[in-house]
């Protein structure tokens, strides 16, 4: 195959991230902050606007797209978890995973960011397809600066723990532009599998963008102003994602992906307006999320309104 048939991939999932969050939905906004960034691959692909998840939270949701399938049928029917009175599910070993299917043709595989459907061997990224791993096992994180989960360190570089200093936006994005940085020349086409744990709870945005936000939005509430922070923080680290692609020469021959696992959480002060639910139930504000797809000079630019599902990109 020449390098044209296989373009590198980049597949970017925010976390509880509502339609209405996204700019781009122009008709959604509810009184949300810009996206520029995600705009700006909108503006250059496709906005779908009838996309949906198969689950309301994140471990099944990822288990869909990974394997292409339901996911009570690859055994994750709820959200995988290190306490074990509140543990649903474990990923079945009997399907080919979306990295795996990749390798196959050629590709390189990383995933960076958050991982959520295992914690031990064999269900850890290295294990189910993935050439390169790093980031967090876990479910979520108790604060984004210290990355800790009921006081257990789910950083791994690969199978190795690791202690990253600095909030796990941030890092996400740097260990992302490191990865492209270092495969710009490589003979094999790579597909990176970009999980943000942001704008999940707990919404810790940088104190820098968290006061930009306040000085412009006085008449919202604190967790309000907290939750637009964290989302436009999330937005200019998207934005150093790309702009590591256009420095790199790798824009045109890259299908760059933007989704969510899920709706946005209402008790963190998210709105998924128009829809009715949120996270966590099965209404369209839970699994209805946003989609841009981006193929330079291949996808069509417009605004795409048949429904599609996430798991019907493997």
């Amino acid at each position: 195959m020449s390098s044209k048939s296989r373009p590198n991939i980049v597949f970017i999932m925010s976390d509880d991230h509502a339609v209405s969050a996204v700019s781009a939905y122009e008709d959604w906004l509810a009184e949300l902050a810009p996206t520029p960034n995600l705009d700006r691959i909108a503006d250059n692909g496709m906005l779908m606007t009838r996309t949906f998840n198969t689950n309301s939270i994140c471990g099944p949701s990822r288990a869909s797209i990974l394997s292409g399938n339901y996911p009570d049928r690859v055994g994750v029917p709820g959200v995988i978890r290190q306490f074990e009175d509140n543990d649903w599910g474990n990923l079945s070993n009997d399907f080919v995973s979306l990295p795996d299917a990749l390798k196959k043709s050629g590709y390189k595989t990383a995933l960076i960011g958050k991982w959520h459907l295992g914690l031990d061997s064999p269900d850890i990224p290295n294990e189910r397809g993935f050439d390169f791993f790093k980031g967090f096992l876990g479910d979520m994180m108790d604060d984004y600066n210290h990355h800790l989960r009921g006081g257990v360190n789910w950083m791994r570089e690969n199978d190795t723990e690791i202690n990253p200093k600095g909030h796990a936006t941030d890092l996400f994005t740097q260990w992302s532009v490191d990865y492209i940085n270092e495969n710009k020349n490589s003979k094999n086409p790579f597909f990176l599998f970009l999980n943000y744990n942001a704008p999940h709870s707990p919404i810790q945005p940088p104190k820098n963008w968290l006061n930009l936000v306040k000085n412009r939005e006085k008449k919202a509430d604190l967790n309000r102003q907290k939750l637009i922070a964290f989302i436009e923080h999330l937005d200019n680290s998207i934005e150093k994602v790309l702009v590591s692609l256009e420095k790199n020469n790798l824009i045109d021959n890259t299908v760059i992906i933007f989704t969510s696992d899920n709706g946005g959480a209402l008790y963190y002060s998210a709105s998924n307006k128009p829809l009715n639910g949120g996270k966590g139930n099965m209404m369209e504000g839970g699994i209805r999320v946003p989609c841009i797809v981006k193929w330079q000079s291949v996808v069509k630019p417009g605004i795409v309104k048949e429904p599609i599902m996430l798991m019907d990109f493997y």
